[in-house]
């Protein structure tokens, strides 16, 4: 009797064949699982942190401002002092409103020094409703401030001034105010600079109502 050979059934294709997980892959997993499962390794214990010692330079800012009326005894103005220096000009007639004397730019002077070592400033310290003050020469004032910052061990290294100023004009004496300021602080006067600005006619300042002052400071201690 002749011998019957079944037909072979079709290959099935590559993408239908079931594969078992290679051992690499089931070993992978198992990581991962025993990663999940695991507790975390306990963290070192951080070092307290330290107190940064502030750097023996300090740079304080100081701001003034005064309103400028018509000179006595037209009005309640004083006499125009910058500095130190009066500003004498016959075609000017109006003065800086103040307690004090008015110098706009020695009281930025003293916030700057007291400024710079978080001290008070020269309102608390020389308060404008104290009848000791009334009129009094702000040259007292700055010469506290630089005895104040010396017995705390600071020196001055420079000061950088700016006076904001429609009228009458700076640079005329402007050596005399910075020999002014480097005679008080006890000081070179190459490291006392002074800038004298207009405000271009905007403002009060501008429109010779008002006059200003910034002062930058910069102290040294040993």
């Amino acid at each position: 009797m002749a011998k019957v050979t079944r037909p072979r059934s079709p290959a099935k294709p590559a993408s239908a064949r079931r594969t078992k997980p290679s051992r690499a892959v089931s070993r992978t997993e198992s990581k991962r699982n025993a990663r999940s499962t695991s507790k975390p390794a306990p963290q070192a214990a951080r070092a307290p942190a330290q107190r940064i010692v502030p750097p023996n330079l300090r740079v304080g800012h100081g701001y003034d401002l005064h309103r400028l009326e018509l000179r006595s005894p037209a009005g309640p103005g004083r006499p125009m002092i910058v500095g130190g220096v009066i500003l004498d000009d016959p075609t000017f007639d109006r003065g800086p409103v103040a307690h004090s004397d008015g110098d706009v730019l020695y009281h930025a002077v003293v916030d700057a020094l007291l400024g710079a070592l978080a001290m008070p400033d020269i309102g608390q310290l020389f308060p404008d409703t104290a009848a000791a003050h009334e009129g009094q020469d702000s040259r007292d004032f700055v010469l506290a401030a630089a005895s104040t910052i010396a017995k705390a061990g600071w020196s001055v290294v420079n000061l950088d001034c700016t006076v904001i100023l429609q009228r009458p004009k700076l640079s005329p004496v402007k050596d005399r105010i910075r020999a002014n300021l480097a005679n008080l602080l006890g000081v070179d006067i190459s490291v006392v600079n002074l800038k004298g600005k207009t405000h271009e006619k905007v403002d009060a300042v501008g429109e010779s109502r008002a006059v200003e002052a910034h002062v930058v400071a910069l102290l040294w201690k040993p």
